[in-house]
């Protein structure tokens, strides 16, 4: 019995997966998804009573006379294992089922960064953001997001990248996006989050990392929001809203002469203003059309005129009653 036993132990290492035709192993289940270090098991069964076992760097098991085996490691920790059932005939038959294997870790870190740049960042220019993931594994199954969170808390995904790469092993990556600003930029964060999606067999949902988000300074030059003409009254002030990072200086202009912004319109201040605003980004010019209406006053002796135009009506009509 143990000649018969260590000959066919000589054996395995010379077994190769589907040399029988009429194999008639059945692994179950087909695949595992295994954290690093957890405990792992399948099982393995054969339609006949035969000599049976599974060859693998962690939990080698071998049998005679059974039906079924089950492959069991405590604490998987092997990344490249790749676990084989098999069966050996008297007859010399033999055959074996592999068994699908991917372990994985889920990162140390994540957090995101600028390629050498510090706040406030300047509308129109370009920056490099880097997402670094951090001993993560296998990295073929990772997705990589970029997102801006606006200071409403809107999330806008900025771009999103995986890798086809297949080491089993945890790495360090790192991704990138090339960021270009806007004045509507400004106090948004920039956030970057890791998802390892291992399919239906994985943890589910996938598991996703988070990073901490950068908070963002744009600064933009002058920026007007007011219309090309307007209509105001008499006694009204004229205003302008122009918005721009750092603060912009406004200046009045009218004729080409500077002035102080109006307060109390005349209708002889109707006519053209240029406001020219400026910071250390840039410089905007806005022209207004202006047109004083008539005020209070005016409109009070238009009132008047109407309500005696009514009273003439009905005393006219009160007449012709009468006679």
């Amino acid at each position: 019995m143990y000649t018969h036993t260590l000959l066919l132990l000589l054996l395995l290492p010379l077994l190769k997966p589907g040399v029988c035709e009429s194999c008639s192993l059945v692994v179950s289940p087909a695949g595992l998804v295994v954290k690093y270090g957890a405990p792992a098991s399948a099982n393995c069964t054969s339609d006949t009573v035969t000599s049976m076992g599974w060859e693998a760097s962690q939990g080698k098991d071998f049998s005679m006379g059974v039906k079924e085996r089950t492959w069991r490691v405590d604490s998987l920790t092997d990344w490249k294992i790749k676990p084989q059932c098999y069966e050996i005939s008297e007859v010399g038959g033999q055959c074996a089922r592999a068994l699908d294997v991917t372990m994985y870790k889920l990162p140390d870190r994540v957090y995101i960064r600028y390629l050498s740049h510090s706040d406030p960042m300047v509308e129109g220019h370009q920056y490099s953001l880097h997402c670094v993931v951090q001993n993560i594994a296998p990295i073929k199954h990772l997705t990589v997001t970029f997102y801006k969170v606006s200071t409403s808390g809107e999330q806008t995904v900025l771009y999103t990248q995986q890798l086809n790469n297949d080491i089993r092993e945890p790495v360090n990556e790192s991704f990138s996006l090339q960021f270009s600003p806007t004045s509507v930029d400004g106090g948004a964060q920039l956030c970057c989050s890791a998802m390892l999606d291992l399919g239906p067999e994985g943890p589910q949902p996938p598991p996703v990392m988070e990073s901490e988000c950068l908070n963002t300074t744009v600064h933009f030059a002058p920026e007007f929001s007011c219309s090309a003409k307007q209509q105001v009254g008499e006694g009204e002030g004229l205003t302008c809203d122009v918005r721009g990072n750092p603060l912009p200086s406004v200046t009045w202009l009218r004729d080409g002469q500077v002035l102080t912004p109006p307060t109390h319109l005349r209708r002889e201040d109707a006519g053209n203003y240029t406001l020219i605003a400026l910071n250390r980004i840039g410089k905007a010019n806005h022209t207004v059309e202006v047109e004083v209406l008539p005020g209070p006053a005016a409109r009070g002796a238009s009132c008047q005129a109407a309500g005696s135009a009514a009273v003439a009506v009905l005393l006219l009509q009160l007449i012709r009653w009468l006679y």
